[in-house]
């Protein structure tokens, strides 16, 4: 029960902050908590991953059971690391962010709960758990979304956020209730060996269908992305940074834990790789064509984040290991830049400066730091080599694998890189003119801002494992996404 401390923890503090705070009556305690609480949690996961020797547990390259509704594996602790410490930024950012708001123990139990609904989806292995984990960090998003009730933008995304995420959630039920009538099962190898036993008939379809677009909300792709620009303009920053990287994350976690064991069988996936295909074409086309014209940092982002759920969902219809690695690796990239160009952003619009494109004007000479992050950050997210960090090289590797499988017989997914690369390009515009307008414009003001610690140190730790880790270390990054994917399929 050791490997559920991570669980049990977040469980506790969820409960335990709002009494800490009728105690206190003191609001930094409440978030140093939170932080605290988070950081031993993250330490106890990675401690016993790296040490399972001292502490009796299973070596971390092997398979345990838990409790016959999770399962330990080098997939479920990779994901589970890495939504630890999206929360762990988010609520050290939040700290300095949300400093004059009230009810800040709601807020951070909030996040405790939504994280602790991710770690579920990161280790379910039936159909319940995993609508079990969604549902509990859905519903602490909506409420996250809306947190600021007395702005009209935040309670109209909260709004919006909850009516189409009940909506996805009710077609999510609905597809997962069909599986479970045709296949008599809710685990899911039990369920891709009932589906392989059978026939591929319109209520399979039906139920593939209705999961593809109740997750396609999960992860804003397209047609089912017009709730994120709106609820990532809307939101807190921070929260907005949690949502673009754990929340996203977690969607990506949930197909990939569907699509590449419940519905493995290939009678299934000759059926959906077509439309998987054409979805990533469309969120990659769409998302980056619209992003040109936004002027709202948040919203260029949120489109930008479309684009990138287009480049993740080539993985699916591609099903090799190469492509689940290379997807894997992308996603724990894109949860660094995404997160952490949202956190330059909340830094930015936190010293005043607002949440237009202009606010970036001059920033290299203000804020240095911020400013050499944001561009690590935009450059990784363009996929350029060396400057880019690990964005180039997870982009590289998740290209690769599609690549593969489609020298393999599957040609038009050579079509569908092509592609992606081509968008990458075009993406190059709007990444780089936040960038210019950092170095190569003049500033309103001339006096540096002051940007809290609680957002200049996850930035900073952001930058770090994007550039540095990611690239010295990338053989053994890459070998352990390989790992993560083995232990997956």
């Amino acid at each position: 029960m050791l490997l559920l401390a991570p669980e049990a923890l977040l469980a506790l503090g969820a409960l335990a902050m709002p009494g800490l705070y009728l105690a206190t009556r003191n609001r930094r305690a409440v978030a140093y908590a939170t932080v605290s609480l988070l950081a031993l949690a993250l330490l106890v996961l990675v401690v016993t991953w790296a040490f399972p020797g001292r502490f009796g547990l299973p070596d971390h390259g092997s398979h345990t059971d838990l409790l016959d509704h999770l399962e330990i594996t080098l997939f479920s602790q990779l994901f589970k690391a890495a939504f630890l410490l999206a929360a762990l930024g988010t609520a050290a950012a939040a700290t300095g962010f949300l400093r004059d708001e009230e009810h800040q123990a709601e807020f951070y139990a909030l996040l405790l709960t939504a994280t602790l609904g991710m770690l579920v989806v990161a280790s379910g292995t039936d159909l319940l758990t995993l609508l079990l984990g969604l549902e509990l960090a859905a519903f602490s998003s909506y409420a996250l979304v809306a947190f600021r009730k007395r702005d009209d933008l935040s309670t109209e995304a909260g709004v919006k956020y909850f009516l189409i995420g009940a909506f996805s959630s009710a077609l999510t039920i609905y597809g997962m209730s069909l599986l479970f009538a045709i296949t008599g099962e809710l685990e899911f190898h039990a369920v891709a060996e009932g589906l392989d036993r059978g026939d591929f008939n319109a209520g399979t379809f039906v139920a593939v269908l209705c999961i593809i677009a109740g997750l396609g909300f999960k992860v804003a792709s397209v047609p089912f992305h017009a709730w994120a620009p709106d609820v990532y303009q809307g939101a807190a920053a921070p929260v907005a940074a949690f949502l673009a990287s754990a929340s996203k994350t977690m969607g990506f976690v949930a197909l990939f834990r569907l699509f590449f064991v419940a519905f493995a069988p290939e009678v299934v996936h000759e059926e959906w790789q077509l439309l998987i295909g054409i979805l990533a074409l469309a969120s990659m086309t769409l998302g980056n064509l619209v992003a040109l014209s936004q002027e709202n940092t948040s919203r260029m982002l949120a489109y930008s984040s479309i684009a990138q759920a287009g480049y993740l969902l080539m993985a699916l219809p591609a099903a090799t290991e190469t492509a689940l690695a290379g997807a894997i690796a992308h996603t724990l990239m894109h949860m660094l830049m995404k997160g952490g160009a949202f956190l330059v952003v909340a830094g930015v619009g936190l010293a005043g400066l607002g949440w237009h494109r202009d606010a970036f004007k001059g920033l290299g000479r203000r804020a240095p730091l911020l400013a050499v992050a944001m561009a690590v950050f935009m450059l990784g997210l363009a996929g350029i080599p060396l400057a880019g960090g690990g964005g180039f090289l997870s982009k590289f590797w998740l290209f690769a694998g599609v690549v593969e499988a489609g020298l393999d017989g599957h040609g038009w997914l050579l079509a569908l890189v092509v592609a992606g690369v081509l968008n990458s390009a075009l993406s190059l515009f709007y990444y780089l003119r936040i960038i210019r307008y950092m170095y190569l414009y003049d500033s309103e003001g001339e006096e540096g801002l002051d940007i809290p610690a609680g957002i200049r140190v996850p930035v900073l730790i952001a930058m770090v494992l994007l550039l540095v880790v990611a690239q010295v270390w990338w053989g053994q990054f890459y070998e352990l996404c390989q790992e993560a994917a083995n232990s997956l399929l």
